[in-house]
């Protein structure tokens, strides 16, 4: 009965729905009217007392022009609707078979002996785009965590493209139908006037194929994925996407590309500090901690947090491979400081405008010690299940947020869990090329650069204690 009543809600609904969506097309109708009357008109005349089928095909007729010219608003209207519809029926009739297959069911018997099974009813329902979100109810000793074990099992029986569960007293399911990230998305340049927020930066879509825009001040962003798996979407979404606020001066982007500048190497012109070597990363790292400390006394009881603006730009710290340089190197001294520097600006740049972004491949705690300090991860593709636990947490993958299962074919897809630790979302960043790269560099060059100068290593003070004097050999010159 309640799965009736919910259907029948769910078709009253849409009807409305395609009502409302009729006659907000009416305004353009007079594009088609004479196509439509003449064709009713001379259909009528040919068909004689069957004039009724006259006006049918004149009404087919309009669907099929609306369908032909104009296939957007004709597949937000009617089409989606009733592909809804039909799978949302589909799911109720399949509903109890599907909760049995799963073992989320439970067999009751009264006193007469008989036998009565019980599933989880839906509680509620909602779309949104190509996502169907369910809240089904809890039986008596059910939790949301056993929902979360037969996740795989119920997106494919389902015939979704992706499932998370989510919730802690009770299960929200979000199936996903189609892929909104399957195919690549390639970036433009973006527009001198183009606004910005002070806090984020354009850098693809989610899978509900809305803009996704990575917030970037206040905040701390670690980046992992294996090699291939699109890190350097990520690098220059970020800088692209802060490009006309580096030209007006209320952002710097420091680049530190310890590969000798082979990823940053083609845009440095965008950036305000630029370091190739582990000693010229140090140094950038080092001076960006001072001017953070002379940026808190200044703002020490005249504000709590930071507006980017051209006399108090927000500093993003850009690392590639940060690995290299808090793991690989062999300079025990750089490593420390390096290691001392990165936990300053994470620990207490925030409030103040300096941010830091990292990427790495492999995210273990010996390779990246200071990893707690990050507050929003974005995982790429990765090589296994504790790899995506290390990065995500556990509660992200058990919430179907699978990097490990990413195909190889699609870098630049992952999930992030933003710093208030809500429910990952799935992303895809948009593609940057070479092309683009260079034409940002030269649209949008960073108003002054800070020259990156290594001081010459101290030279150790001698010993102050004398080398041992040798006896003149005496004897033989006496003989």
């Amino acid at each position: 009965m309640h799965t009736a009543s919910l259907a029948f809600r769910f078709g009253l609904a849409e009807l409305r729905w395609i009502a409302t969506a009729l006659w907000g097309h009416v305004c353009w109708f007079h594009r088609f009217w004479f196509v439509v009357a003449m064709f009713t008109w001379l259909t009528a005349d040919l068909l004689g007392s069957w004039k009724p089928f006259a006006v049918v095909g004149a009404i087919a007729l309009y669907f099929v022009l609306w369908a032909r010219f104009y296939p957007e608003s004709y597949f937000r209207a009617i089409h989606r609707p009733l592909w809804r519809r039909e799978l949302w029926l589909d799911l109720l009739e399949t509903w109890p078979l599907l909760m049995e297959e799963c073992g989320l069911s439970s067999v009751n018997i009264d006193r007469a002996g008989q036998k009565h099974t019980r599933v989880p009813t839906i509680a509620s329902k909602r779309w949104h785009r190509n996502e169907l979100v369910l809240i089904p109810g809890l039986l008596t000793g059910q939790t949301v965590e056993d929902f979360q074990s037969v996740a795989e099992r119920l997106r494919t029986t389902v015939g979704a493209t992706n499932l998370r569960v989510t919730g802690d007293l009770s299960p929200t399911l979000s199936f996903t139908f189609g892929d909104a990230l399957a195919e690549t998305l390639y970036r433009g340049l973006p527009e001198a006037e183009d606004p910005w927020d002070g806090r984020s930066a354009w850098m693809g879509i989610d899978t509900r194929d809305e803009d996704w825009w990575l917030r970037v001040a206040g905040t701390h962003t670690l980046v992992a994925g294996s090699s291939g798996s699109g890190k350097a979407s990520l690098v220059w979404g970020v800088t692209i996407g802060l490009a006309p606020a580096i030209a007006r001066g209320e952002a710097q982007v420091h680049g530190i590309d310890l590969k000798g500048g082979v990823e940053l190497g083609m845009g440095k012109d965008l950036f305000t500090r630029y370091a190739v070597t582990p000693a010229e990363a140090v140094v950038v790292l080092e001076e960006a901690v001072d001017a953070m400390s002379a940026r808190l006394e200044r703002m020490a009881g005249n504000s709590r947090q930071h507006s980017a603006s051209s006399d108090e730009p927000l500093v993003v710290v850009l690392i590639d491979e940060v690995a290299a340089l808090t793991s690989y190197i062999e300079d025990r001294d750089l490593k420390g400081r390096a290691r001392t520097a990165m936990s300053l600006l994470c620990s207490q740049g925030r409030a103040v405008g300096y941010t830091v972004v990292a990427c790495l491949q492999d995210p273990r705690k010996e390779t990246i010690p200071n990893r707690g300090l990050f507050t929003q991860m974005v995982g790429l593709r990765l090589r296994d299940r504790e790899e995506t636990s290390m990065v995500l947490g556990d509660g992200a993958v058990a919430s179907g947020a699978l990097c490990h299962k990413i195909p190889l074919a699609s870098p630049g897809i992952g999930y992030v869990v933003p710093e208030d630790g809500s429910e990952p979302i799935r992303v895809r960043a948009a593609f940057v090329d070479d092309d683009l790269i260079r034409a940002a560099a030269a649209r949008f060059p960073a108003p002054s650069t800070i020259p990156v100068v290594v001081p010459e290593p101290a030279e150790k003070p001698r010993s102050s204690r004398s080398r041992p004097r040798t006896k003149p050999d005496t004897e033989g010159a006496e003989s």
